[in-house]
């Protein structure tokens, strides 16, 4: 009986996500993203400070998304499709970065735990910080509100070598992210050429 109940809960799911995508088309934009100022130092979700730009961003390709650990709709869902990314990505060298709205509530122990919830891998940092570092690192990047539940589900791609950044909107699925992350480490090696 149980295993019947779980069924037609797993069935009502795949119905509602796939109505869902087929509503929520997620969008991309060329967007020209200054590469935040050094020495803003973070926290990483061991508590670690984190030069944001030379740590986390200089000469590399990213992905980053943004949530807070309360949330209980859209962050739990844009964090398991960053997992389906890290996952698909296997030893590929790109560097996943989620950054906390919540500066008041989200420390580096509760984004540890986060992190855990959807067994987060080496090379997938979760951000945290002075409210003020936030704050300015979230205006920086363009997606800064006052109310943390306001925050978009906006995935941003970069690749720091070429200065390429996008912006994908509504809730891109694992394979549009990935796409967008070969888009950008392409249009660097035909820089190169």
């Amino acid at each position: 009986m149980f295993a019947r109940y779980l069924a037609v809960i797993g069935f009502i799911l795949g119905l509602c996500a796939s109505i869902y995508s087929g509503v929520v088309q997620s969008g991309q934009t060329e967007i020209n993203l200054v590469s935040p100022v050094p020495n803003l130092f973070v926290l990483d979700q061991n508590g670690n400070q984190v030069d944001f730009y030379r740590d986390l961003i200089k000469n590399k390709t990213v992905a980053i998304n943004f949530i807070f650990t309360a949330c209980t709709s859209s962050c739990p869902l844009s964090t398991a499709i960053f997992k389906q990314v890290q996952k698909k990505l296997g030893k590929q060298k790109v560097q996943l970065i989620t950054i906390s709205v919540d500066p008041a509530n989200d420390t580096p122990e509760r984004l540890l735990a986060f992190s855990k919830k959807f067994n987060a891998a080496p090379g997938w940092e979760f951000i945290a910080g002075e409210r003020q570092v936030i704050s300015g690192l979230l205006k920086n990047i363009g997606v800064y509100t006052t109310n943390r539940n306001d925050h978009s589900n906006v995935v941003i791609v970069g690749n720091d070598v070429n200065q390429q950044w996008t912006r994908l909107y509504g809730f891109p699925q694992a394979d549009e992210i990935i796409s967008a992350l070969q888009n950008v480490s392409a249009k660097n090696k035909s820089k190169n050429k």
